[in-house]
């Protein structure tokens, strides 16, 4: 019953999946030209400056746009946020130049905004408690079959003009909001009278006093999401810096796009059978041995471009998409109202573009220094010490959760790309 249940729910969502396939291809794309096209028009340090300030920018508006998604309705700013970056990719149409470039990032810094946050409230407010993992892998893996998609073409969209680029992810964008038009509504109103009890959006409140709640009666598990957000954004966030320049410097460009496309591809082999055994398995163990996989791979990755990179690649995503989709498992079932979905994913999606605003502003400044193997292998020092963390938080908070009914997550905007 369960099973035929979630089956009938998860097709019933298909234009969402389609959406989200769309848009993680298209925004993939652009986001992994940004370096490889910035280096024609700028110094290296700049592109990483102009790219970590975009994740700035977000990391600052990250909690509003959680309020703003929860008054307004998630779908309704999944919209919005898809016909913003539609007009950043309709700049790569005119002639490119450093002004061009600029716009189009900052449109693609505002289509940013909503879709981590609006994808991971949208999918909390319709997750069946007893599918959690289930319903959020197909949220991952839909996800990185566009990423995989992105990386596949990444080699093939750098030899081809900027301004047919721009006419591709244009037409990619347009499909992306007729899908997610036609998605379901949102399970949840703020607006009228069948909302939940718990929504008290009518009562003031203090905006940041209502974070420090939302946040902190989901703990531990909030508190380990914002961590690793932070710390898994940083590595990716240098990886997608540092790679497609490679891929450019490269003769072997075609392998190296496989290999920056080996992260999601974990994502799409493994995503339905970790969502199983989210539900399933002893979730602590699996955060424990998901990040120390992470963790272990991301330190070695950078020292070889060839297979060895495409199966440490596969190993830390692996080891990444274990531990988060856990943790979101294990999140979604301590937070029993959701009446502040959209708060709570903006805020761990905050953490999340902190990291994205760190990595390629870390790597612009080391890869000229250090190479491009050690700037990785540093970058990854974040989730060796989320990792550590994680032990001593979890031994603090002995509240009685049953630690094999572990909650899951709405995926990190994994790679921007």
């Amino acid at each position: 019953m369960v099973n035929h249940t979630t089956s009938r729910i998860l097709l019933r969502f298909l234009p969402f999946w389609i959406f989200l396939i769309l848009f993680k291809l298209a925004g993939g794309l652009h986001y992994s030209l940004i370096s490889p096209i910035g280096e024609t028009l700028f110094p290296l340090w700049i592109v990483g400056l102009v790219m970590g300030g975009s994740s700035l920018i977000q990391l600052l508006l990250d909690v509003p746009a959680g309020h703003l998604l929860d008054k307004y309705g998630y779908k309704k700013l999944l919209v919005v946020t898809t016909i913003i970056f539609f007009v950043g990719a309709v700049c790569f149409l005119f002639k490119l130049t450093a002004l061009s470039f600029l716009i189009s990032l900052t449109f693609a810094t505002f289509g940013w905004l909503f879709f981590g946050p609006g994808v991971n409230a949208y999918i909390l407010s319709h997750t069946p408690r007893e599918a959690s993992g289930k319903f959020i892998s197909f949220r991952d893996v839909f996800g990185s079959v566009g990423v995989v998609l992105s990386s596949a073409v990444l080699a093939f969209a750098l030899t081809i003009p900027t301004h047919t680029v721009g006419w591709l992810l244009s037409f990619l964008f347009l499909l992306s909001v007729l899908a997610i038009i036609m998605s379901p509504k949102d399970k949840i109103s703020v607006h009228h009278k069948e909302k939940i009890p718990s929504h008290h959006h009518y009562i003031r409140r203090h905006a940041f006093l209502d974070t420090l709640r939302a946040i902190k009666k989901l703990n531990p598990a909030s508190g380990i999401l914002l961590l690793l957000g932070f710390s898994a954004s940083t590595f990716y966030g240098t990886i997608w810096f540092v790679v497609p320049l490679v891929i450019a410097h490269s003769a072997n460009s075609g392998f190296l796009s496989l290999g920056l496309g080996i992260f999601d591809f974990a994502i799409v082999i493994l995503g339905f059978l970790l969502g199983n055994l989210a539900d399933k398995a002893n979730k602590r163990t699996m955060v424990f041995f998901g990040l120390l996989i992470f963790s272990i791979a991301g330190m070695f990755i950078g020292f070889n471009f060839g297979w060895l990179f495409l199966i440490l690649g596969f190993l830390a995503t692996a080891g990444d998409e274990m531990a988060s989709i856990s943790l979101w498992s294990w999140l979604h079932n301590l937070d029993r109202e959701h009446a502040e979905d959209g708060l709570v994913s903006g805020v761990i999606n905050l953490f999340q573009d902190l990291g994205w605003a760190i990595g390629p502003l870390f790597a612009g400044i080391f890869y000229t220094i250090i190479g491009p193997a050690w700037t990785i292998t540093v970058s990854a020092i974040f989730i060796v010490v989320t990792w550590l963390i994680y032990q001593f938080m979890v031994h603090r908070h002995t509240d009685g959760v049953a630690y094999n009914l572990l909650p899951r997550k709405p995926h990190r905007l994994r790679h921007k790309s």
